[in-house]
């Protein structure tokens, strides 16, 4: 059997979706990793970028799939699989001090993002998530008594409110009071929610709170593509499909999609859900409900996500288009007065001498400005 070349993306989404099924390699993807025509620095590099390497390496190995690569790549993956184990190991030194300062204040964190992952089982091993930061919940009403005890055990507030590291620490430790704020100042789920279902979980001396999956998959999906406007870029990480798709299989626990969907769709974010829904549909990460009761609108946005996910210049041009849309959107939104902010600055910009003329040259000769400006063109044409 000849093997296609297969795009480094759909590679990489083969490897970690057949894991996730089980231990089994098809025949097909043991013909598309033995090609002699896989542009490995390709793949490597896009895993890299995407933050799933070591689950690559990872899935790779267990799928029995390092065999045919050469020795040297090969090895190459082991190391970076115990590089992380060994790592995760130091985070979970640095939580557990971060954890205990809490407890003696009678504080129980909840465990946030990739932080769960360290003690939940989820993965197969402890190598496969990589993490930057750690990220815990605490009840607004304790923030004061856990920033001091964070300080009083050594650890240093850093120029960004909530955040703390220690001396000699290898990562920095962020507490929350609430979970993501979207543009619309609306929440998708609440601090409150979260505290209240997450369930008691001993961590070496001390206790923790992990969330349920459903506020887990509520958090990542909101946190990713509304805080950080995946959707208006038309961006969805391996990583953040991975972690949906590992939640949905290895999570023990039913997702009420109903529920999910309702939060969403009350914030009014129901499309960045169902394009997360289909993104997870291409490539078969998990079965996920929806997807065929959508709007044109955003059955175009799931094709524009597929494209971008695959073409380097389809991903710039797309990640500046949604950059322009979702500024536009933003200033659309907000008021001074009785004045649409998008309004104020274009008739600020238009009133300054030579404003016209520089917007002008701005399209002619392709300055960055450029950039700037043409969010409020673009308004005013769609208007």
């Amino acid at each position: 059997m000849i093997a296609a070349r297969v795009h480094p993306f759909d590679l990489i989404a083969r490897v970690l979706t057949e894991r996730l099924r089980g231990f089994a390699a098809s025949e097909e993807l043991r013909c598309a990793v033995a090609c002699p025509d896989v542009a490995w620095e390709r793949v490597l590099g896009r895993a890299s970028t995407e933050y799933v390497l070591p689950a690559f390496a990872a899935a790779l190995h267990e799928l029995d799939l390092t065999r045919p690569l050469d020795p040297e790549l090969a090895a190459f993956l082991e190391a970076v699989h115990a590089a992380s184990i060994e790592r995760n190991g130091e985070l979970r030194d640095e939580l557990a001090a971060a954890v205990g300062a809490l407890n003696r204040s009678g504080i129980e964190p909840v465990l946030l993002k990739g932080t769960i992952r360290l003690l939940d089982g989820l993965y197969p091993d402890d190598g496969w998530r990589m993490l930057r930061d750690l990220d815990l919940l605490v009840p607004h009403a304790r923030l004061a008594d856990a920033n001091r005890a964070l300080q009083d055990a050594g650890f240093a507030p850093c120029e960004v409110q909530g955040e703390f590291r220690r001396a000699g620490g290898i990562c920095q430790i962020d507490l929350h009071t609430e979970l993501f704020a979207t543009p619309r100042q609306v929440r998708v789920l609440t601090a409150a929610e979260v505290l209240d279902r997450a369930r008691p979980v001993a961590f070496g001396d001390g206790r923790v709170r992990i969330p349920s999956v459903e506020h887990q998959l509520i958090h990542l999906i909101g946190h990713s593509q509304i805080r950080h406007l995946g959707h208006a870029f038309g961006r969805i990480a391996l990583r953040h499909r991975l972690e949906a798709a590992a939640l949905v299989y290895w999570g023990h626990a039913g997702v009420d999609w109903q529920a999910v969907l309702a939060r969403f769709s009350a914030a009014g974010y129901r499309r960045p859900l169902l394009s997360f829904l289909l993104a997870l549909r291409d490539g078969a990460w998990c079965a996920v409900p929806f997807t065929d009761d959508r709007d044109p609108l955003t059955a175009l946005h799931g094709r524009r996500i597929a494209l971008q996910a695959r073409s380097r210049a389809l991903a710039y041009l797309g990640s500046q288009i949604g950059w322009w849309i979702s500024t536009v959107r933003n200033q659309v939104a907000e008021r001074d007065g009785s004045q649409r902010k998008a309004i104020r600055n274009f008739i600020s910009l238009m009133s300054e001498p030579g404003g016209a003329r520089r917007i002008a040259r701005a399209f002619l000769m392709r300055r960055r400005h450029l950039m700037h400006v043409l969010p409020y063109i673009c308004w005013f044409m769609i208007q």
